[in-house]
């Protein structure tokens, strides 16, 4: 008998001990619907003592992002919850208010919640289409992109097929399929295309300079391959020229300002944005800079997280460019699959004339009619032209540009910013403007461009740690006398740059399986030099510099 009692009691202990489990927990179902009363896909998660849960038990068609903690869903789903006071926590996208609602969970019952989610802007209405310019997540699976596009309100998820990295997989010539260069249309607002690949050649210890970095490419015909490659061959720009034979209306974006060959591909006419609202700004922290990023070149820059070093050098590095004459636009991508962020919590937004289509988009984010933003919504006119356009003057009739920019907002922002060749040259503090539950303002200020050069405005606001978040408008470039925009201070800083390139090809020759290879490298970096020679040039003949 005592044999039996020792085998038993723990048997007991456990059942009890189950039993009190499933008792303590209760299932919570919601129902996600808009203002209109209609069920609406969303991203949610459920809070109990800090604790966030983000793996609804149904349905089976929702999307646990673990990085993130959060799920997207088709507008139902209920869980297990432990019994107690619960929040859940639903947003969708920029447009429309978070809410976290407080639900009480019974124990052992099932606790039934519909929660409606207000849209507080609509931009489509206005003719602005976002898109995510950075997504991994269900690359292979349309369900799943599917999803995100209207659980995160993104109208455009170029979602990348190939991710190439220069080891250890094959560089693919050809789509898997026809079907991936058509787009995927879901419904008037919001689509899907395929045919994207993004080049990825860094390193987590690599010195400063000493990797290529990442370069998106979208819209293509068909896919790039090279009969060779490596991790730091071919340069990205000789991919981007090789792609534009084939794919004229394809699209270039930098994944950051400071990852190596940037330099490159800017003056070689490789790039067509960068992303200023990019994959290191997260929900409640910025990532750090480095895996090979450029270092500083002038005295006082930062690739760190720590007091702005990250946002400074973004921006700074990105204005550098426009300096030198060349016409970026601005852009916004979130790495979801790669990073712990929701589709399109960064994203460029496009002014697109009538309805959606993919090639709508390409062609407005290509010419800069654009804004990347991470929160607030943003306008610019000169002269009531907008973002993309460009503005000539003559010198011998000195003419005041009229600029005025506008920002909505339902973040608490920190101001409001014209920025001018680099230089802020108005600002409005807006600390004193709580938004209720959103806030809007404006700015005017006339100006008098003595040289050509470029307009922008930015929209800035503090993220949980205390650092910069920021909307930013692609520029307005002003023409004085048809003279050409360049900065010698800006030149000498990429030559600079250049020049750490070339020193790492030529000092490691082990980076390349032979001479050729370095050698069709270093080619391509002393094409960019001598265009940046030119700038200097140029800024002596026209500008006195």
């Amino acid at each position: 008998m005592q044999k039996i009692v020792q085998h038993t009691l723990p048997l007991l202990l456990l059942a009890i001990t189950t039993t009190f489990c499933i008792a303590a927990d209760g299932q919570l179902a919601v129902k996600i619907i808009d203002q209109n009363g209609d069920i609406t896909p969303a991203r949610a998660w459920v809070e109990v003592g800090g604790k966030k849960l983000f793996q609804p038990s149904t349905p089976s068609t929702a999307t646990p992002y673990a990085k993130d903690k959060s799920f997207s869903c088709d507008g139902r789903f209920s869980m297990s919850v432990p019994a107690g006071q619960a929040i859940v926590h639903v947003e969708k996208g920029k447009e429309f208010l978070p809410v976290d609602v407080k639900v009480m969970i019974m124990a052992g019952k099932t606790t039934d919640k519909t929660i409606q989610i207000n849209r507080w802007i609509d931009m489509p209405k206005q003719g602005w289409y976002s898109a995510d310019l950075h997504v991994h997540l269900g690359s292979n699976d349309p369900r799943i992109l599917k999803q995100l596009a209207l659980a995160d309100d993104v109208h455009l998820i170029p979602s990348f097929t190939y991710w190439l990295r220069g080891k250890g997989e094959t560089w693919k010539s050809a789509w898997p399929s026809e079907d991936f260069t058509q787009p995927i249309l879901i419904d008037d607002h919001h689509l899907i295309t395929r045919n994207n690949i993004e080049i990825e050649r860094i390193d987590f210890n690599a010195a400063p300079g000493a990797t290529v970095g990442a370069t998106f490419l979208f819209n293509l015909n068909q896919s790039v391959t090279a009969k060779r490659y490596g991790e730091h061959f071919p340069t990205d720009a000789a991919l981007c020229r090789s792609a534009r034979q084939h794919s004229p209306d394809s699209v270039y974006d930098s994944d950051k300002p400071t990852w190596a060959e940037s330099v490159i591909g800017a003056p070689l006419g490789m790039l067509d944005t960068i992303q200023l609202c990019h994959n290191h700004y997260h929900r409640l922290k910025t990532h750090f800079g480095g895996y090979g990023m450029i270092g500083p070149l002038s005295p006082g820059e930062s690739n760190t997280a720590a007091g702005d070093g990250l946002f400074h050098r973004t921006n700074s590095v990105y204005y550098r460019f426009l300096n030198c004459g060349f016409k970026l636009g601005v852009s916004g991508g979130s790495a979801i699959g790669v990073m712990p962020l929701p589709t399109g919590y960064n994203r460029v937004y496009a002014q697109v004339d009538g309805s959606l289509t993919a090639e709508k988009m390409w062609a407005a984010i290509k010419q800069g009619r654009t804004f990347a933003t991470s929160g607030p919504m943003l306008s610019l006119t000169a002269n009531f032209q907008s973002m993309g356009s460009t503005i000539s003057l003559s010198s011998g009739q000195p003419q005041t540009v009229a600029i005025k920019t506008n920002v909505k907002s339902a973040e608490q922002l920190e101001s409001l910013q014209i920025i001018h060749n680099g230089l802020i040259v108005a600002s409005i503090n807006l600390l004193k403007e709580t938004p209720n539950p959103t806030v809007e303002s404006e700015l005017t200020f006339k100006l008098t461009p003595k040289r050509s050069g470029w307009i922008a405005s930015r929209a800035l606001y503090r993220a949980p740690d205390g650092l910069l978040r920021q909307a930013h408008t692609s520029p307005i470039y002003i023409s004085v006398d048809e003279k050409p925009t360049a900065s010698k201070e800006d030149a000498q800083y990429m030559l600079r740059w250049v020049d750490q390139l070339e020193a790492f090809a030529k000092s490691e020759p082990n980076r390349f399986p032979d001479t050729q290879a370095q050698q069709a490298v270093l080619d391509i970096y002393k094409e960019a030099r001598l265009r940046y020679e030119q700038i200097i040039n140029d800024a002596q003949l026209h500008w006195n510099e």
